[in-house]
């Protein structure tokens, strides 16, 4: 009896281990809608760097103006769009602004769903650089078209990587010679640290390599006194001399005389 009772035991279980497993309904359709995601998902990102399903088609541009136009870097940044609202390089059209010699900084964005806006901040030019160079306020040259280039600016002149200090030098004599009613034209700084200044409608001051600072200080207490009345005469003053300095008046025109 226990032989036989084992044995159908052991039969059942077999008969039952045969049986084939029957997954649920929502298996298949937990799977059904994964290979739907799939799918689509692959069709959405192939529209999304489609560049006719998202064009870019306005170009936004704020700033403010003086030598440049908006039209100008609607222009630049028309030329350097490739691609969608979504792929569209942003960084690289802010790359193609700045080779603009007049545009100082600029930030590109996208805004939803099809403009490129770009924020312009112009150069401000405060001094020449040379003959056709330019400064702005972090002591940077910049070298726009020539016929774009103000005028009445100062010019500096030195050697390549002097700008800061002459941008700092010029602006510290000229403070002190503007209390004494003179505007310095050109400044310069030579090779051997020599510098020369060129005041507006006057004389040229050779000022030499040291003590810029108390050497204008005490040019400026003899125009006051002496200087003045006759100024329109002086072509060049040597301020070089521990103390004083010489003097050389323009050569007078025979025309006159």
């Amino acid at each position: 009896m226990i032989f036989n009772a084992h044995t159908k035991a052991q039969a059942k279980r077999t008969v039952l281990s045969d049986e084939p497993r029957r997954r649920p309904p929502l298996f298949y359709a937990v799977s059904f809608l994964a290979f739907l995601m799939f799918a689509y998902g692959g069709y959405l990102t192939q529209k999304i760097f489609d560049p006719e399903a998202f064009p870019i088609r306005k170009i936004a541009v704020d700033g403010e103006f003086q030598q440049i136009t908006p039209e100008e870097v609607q222009t630049f940044v028309s030329n350097a769009i490739h691609g969608s609202f979504f792929d569209v390089d942003v960084a690289h059209i802010r790359t193609q602004i700045l080779d603009h010699p007049w545009i100082f900084d600029a930030s590109v964005r996208r805004v939803w769903p099809d403009t490129i806006r770009v924020s312009i901040h112009e150069q401000i030019a405060i001094a020449r650089w040379g003959e056709y160079g330019l400064l702005n306020r972090q002591a940077d040259i910049f070298v726009p078209d020539a016929d774009s280039l103000p005028p009445d600016l100062v010019v500096l002149d030195g050697p390549i990587g002097s700008e800061a200090e002459l941008l700092a030098r010029y602006n510290s004599a000229q403070e002190r010679l503007a209390h004494v009613g003179l505007t310095i034209s050109h400044m310069s700084l030579s090779d051997r640290r020599a510098w020369v200044l060129k005041i507006s409608h006057g004389a040229t001051l050779v000022v030499g390599r040291n003590s810029l600072d108390s050497r204008l200080d005490r040019f400026g207490r003899a125009f006051e006194r002496v200087l003045k009345d006759n100024w329109m005469k002086v072509e060049s003053i040597d301020l070089r001399y521990t103390n004083g300095f010489a003097i050389r008046e323009k050569k007078s025109d025979p025309s006159n005389g």
